[in-house]
């Protein structure tokens, strides 16, 4: 890859899952809802160095859209775009890039008193979906558990996570309980 192509590739990759986010939340209306927030999270970091807040900056996903800012408002999302990754953590225990990534998405989020969620890409394989299991436990409330979709409980960095691909998420997630204000 050509030096500085990791960043073309991640900002290629950002576009497209808030593209892909706008359009499942707004059942295939609207494409525009959700976009990449201002430096890809880093102004609200800064911001928080200061002891400043920034609303719905936290994360690499943002909205001015009324219909997305009660998501945003509830929901941290770190996008990660990468060559090559593994699962093997959750048999061998070992640290992994997953462990550094679900830090930052947990870490944004807290600043903003968000649930983390972390969308990650490998080349040629489809978007995975990281959330926390409390999270889980939450959505069980409104759409029952999860039974007819493929998913993996483990632990990263020692919290109960959930890992799934996110299309299934999105048909286990209905975007209308979320923009009556789930949480």
């Amino acid at each position: 890859m050509k030096k500085g192509g990791g960043k073309l590739k991640g900002g290629a990759f950002e576009r497209k899952i808030c593209k892909i986010l706008s359009l499942w939340f707004t059942e295939n209306e609207r494409e525009d809802v959700f976009f990449r927030s201002a430096s890809s999270g880093a102004m609200a970091t800064q911001r928080f160095k200061k002891g400043k807040p920034t609303s719905g900056q936290q994360g690499d996903v943002t909205s001015t859209d009324l219909e997305g800012i009660k998501f945003i408002n509830k929901f941290s999302i770190e996008l990660k775009s990468y060559r090559d990754f593994s699962l093997d953590f959750l048999i061998y225990k070992n640290k992994s890039l997953i462990h550094t990534w679900w830090e930052q998405c947990d870490g944004d989020a807290n600043k903003g008193n968000k649930s983390p969620l972390l969308i990650i890409k490998k080349n040629n394989k489809k978007e995975v979906i990281i959330f926390s299991h409390d999270l889980y436990k939450y959505f069980c409330d409104y759409f029952g558990e999860l039974s007819n979709k493929l998913f993996i409980v483990g632990y990263i960095n020692d919290e109960y996570v959930m890992i799934m691909l996110l299309t299934d998420f999105f048909e286990y997630v209905d975007p209308e309980v979320l923009k009556n204000g789930i949480g």
